[in-house]
């Protein structure tokens, strides 16, 4: 098991931020190369607390599996040719996850490879965010509670675990 902290910085929160108000294609113009060879797993965690914010928002104070499963399908319905690029169950999981499921006994990827998750997080989380449609201002409102989210998760995190105080 990998004992280095998870950390993520103010680039994070730039990279994020620049995926959700300017587009995949500008984020993958400034920040995918560098973000592809990351150690610390910063965006990857920041994206993840933006999924389990985003689909808080949209599923609490309750849900259920058949909610999920449609939700996923409609997603993948609405990429059209793009659909086969989300794996239902890997889409399916993360949202179970992310909602704190009980009864989720399988934990990310899921059985499938790093890139099929971050597939279908990413897939999801757009989905999720831009089901409300919001201007950017409330963009950069998610972006900024998506990093307090990250950061609380983190601190309680490196309190509690003896990973976390690695240093």
């Amino acid at each position: 098991m990998d004992s280095r902290p998870i950390m993520f910085s103010d680039m994070h929160v730039a990279a994020l931020r620049t995926l959700l108000v300017q587009g995949p294609a500008v984020w993958a113009e400034r920040y995918e190369e560098q973000l592809k060879h990351e150690d610390d797993f910063g965006f990857s965690f920041l994206m993840n607390s933006a999924l389990a914010r985003a689909a808080h928002r949209r599923f609490s104070p309750t849900y259920s599996l058949p909610q999920i499963i449609r939700y996923v399908a409609d997603v993948r319905l609405g990429l059209g040719e793009g659909a086969h690029e989300v794996n239902p169950q890997v889409a399916e999981g993360l949202l179970r996850h992310a909602l704190g499921d009980p009864t989720l006994s399988a934990r990310p990827p899921f059985g499938a490879d790093q890139a099929t998750m971050v597939r279908a997080q990413l897939c999801l989380l757009i989905a999720l965010v831009f089901e409300e449609d919001p201007d950017d201002a409330e963009l950069e409102q998610f972006v900024d509670e998506s990093a307090e989210y990250a950061a609380e998760w983190l601190a309680a995190w490196r309190d509690t675990s003896p990973l976390g105080r690695i240093s």
